[in-house]
């Protein structure tokens, strides 16, 4: 599990690194703010984390259907009305990530559930070194560049 953390550490650094704006403090106020359907999407095509299972030209509903397909949640309503992903989400989505990449996922009702013991996917990240406030900023500056892109 330890090599797969490293690995997913690597591929964050990676992500945030290619994704990073130069002067983000400066645009704290504008700073967007995540959606589950923004984050489902960059979590599947943009992290490197699935891109070999998932095309560039995959459709919101076929990104959150992988991520759903496989233990990682995304819960409709939220996709569809817009909600916010916030860091308490990210720290959910990426430990239920480390769990299914470690092959030590259990399931219920199709969703990776926390392990026992654990009282919460902070707790969780913060145990296994997964640092999910990283992977939130990763998800905020790709939404900043893609907001400037298409300005």
């Amino acid at each position: 599990m330890k090599k797969l953390h490293f690995l997913v550490s690597l591929i964050l650094i990676f992500f945030s690194s290619h994704f990073c704006v130069a002067d983000v403090k400066a645009e704290q106020e504008d700073m967007p703010v995540p959606s589950h359907a923004d984050a489902a999407i960059i979590l599947t095509k943009y992290s490197g984390l699935f891109d070999r299972y998932v095309t560039q030209q995959a459709s919101l509903g076929e990104c959150v259907s992988f991520l759903n397909g496989r233990g990682i949640y995304f819960g409709l309503m939220e996709v569809v009305n817009g909600s916010e992903f916030t860091v308490k989400d990210c720290a959910r989505v990426m430990g239920q990530i480390e769990l299914l990449f470690a092959g030590e996922a259990e399931f219920l009702t199709g969703k990776v559930i926390l392990p026992k013991g654990i009282a919460s996917w902070e707790e969780f990240c913060i145990m296994q070194g997964v640092d999910y406030v990283t992977g939130y900023q990763s998800i905020v500056e790709a939404l900043i560049l893609a907001h400037q892109l298409n300005d």
